[in-house]
């Protein structure tokens, strides 16, 4: 999940990946299909040129507003930003989200097929892969006060969907997920995520530690990536214009263990495991747990998986 915070308190709001757009007026585009949304005045699209602007009802009177880019090879998120009557301030730009599909075996011999727990997949071969995304077509629909724009194909491997970015009414709140499916037989994934891009490295990251310390940290170039232990799940960009936090969706992000220990969940900086191009922040799992049983997300043939 992503938040935008205008001049606030970076943890005043919690993080989710979701990014903000603005638009006039329905209008149609060949790459984007708007036959599913409905134009009730709340939430403005414009589909322009090689542009999808997106804007909704955050909180505090202000508006959010989401610039995609539907040219292929660019940063998918052109530009985030708050606006508040004709001030507009823009929290971030020019950054494209990562996904990271850690994809291993699961035993269904051995116990109770898809209910087996005591499973070790991280001592069986597996493989991490980078989620492409491929074509910039777009769906935008309504659900009741939610907006989800649907872009292109995502995927790796033999699991392939589309990149969702969900829009809820009065909440700078958006998520963005990768929603993916494979018809290998006896999958079971953990995985990693983020947003990256140059403009990060112009900013400090923050985020709370486990003793509720604020920390700050000057982004440099030469950075490699680093695993941080934080409080609150999230991590965040600061700067003079707002914040910008990310941070899982509750409930749907951590694996059962035996014991709640803090594995340092989240990570910024440069090169992300060698496979995330340039500066970023973002959200992680640790593939071994903590070296007891680890039981991953089952994936089932057919069945959707979303990695928000």
């Amino acid at each position: 999940m992503v938040t935008l915070i205008k001049n606030f308190n970076f943890f005043s709001f919690f993080l989710s990946f979701v990014f903000l757009a603005f638009s006039a007026g329905a209008q149609t585009n060949r790459q984007v299909d708007l036959s599913h949304f409905k134009n009730n005045g709340k939430v403005k699209v414009n589909a322009r040129g090689d542009y999808l602007d997106v804007s909704w009802p955050a909180d505090d009177g202000m508006t959010g507003r989401l610039v995609l880019s539907l040219t292929e090879n660019t940063p998918l998120f052109k530009s985030i930003s708050l606006e508040k009557g004709s001030s507009v301030t823009e929290i971030a730009s020019d950054l494209h989200p990562e996904f990271l599909v850690t994809i291993g075996k699961r035993d269904l011999i051995s116990q109770n097929g898809w209910n087996i727990f005591f499973d070790n997949v991280y001592k069986k071969p597996y493989q991490t892969y980078r989620l492409r995304l491929h074509g910039r077509h777009a769906a935008v629909s309504t659900s009741g006060s939610r907006t989800i724009i649907k872009i292109g194909t995502i995927g790796a491997e033999d699991f392939k969907g589309a990149l969702e970015v969900t829009l809820y009414n009065y909440s700078p709140l958006f998520n963005i997920a990768a929603a993916i499916a494979t018809e290998t037989d006896s999958t079971a994934i953990i995985y990693d995520a983020g947003l990256a891009g140059k403009s990060l490295r112009s900013k400090k990251t923050a985020w709370f530690t486990t003793d509720d310390s604020y920390t700050s940290q000057e982004a440099q170039d030469e950075d490699s990536s680093r695993n941080v232990t934080v409080k609150y799940r999230a991590i965040a960009t600061e700067s003079t214009n707002g914040n910008l936090a990310v941070f899982p969706a509750p409930h749907q992000y951590f694996y059962p263990l035996d014991e709640a220990f803090n594995l340092n969940f989240t990570w910024y900086g440069s090169q992300y495991r060698k496979m995330v191009e340039g500066y970023g922040i973002g959200i992680r799992q640790d593939l071994y747990g903590d070296n007891r049983f680890v039981p991953w997300f089952n994936a089932p043939p057919g069945t959707q998986q979303r990695l928000h």
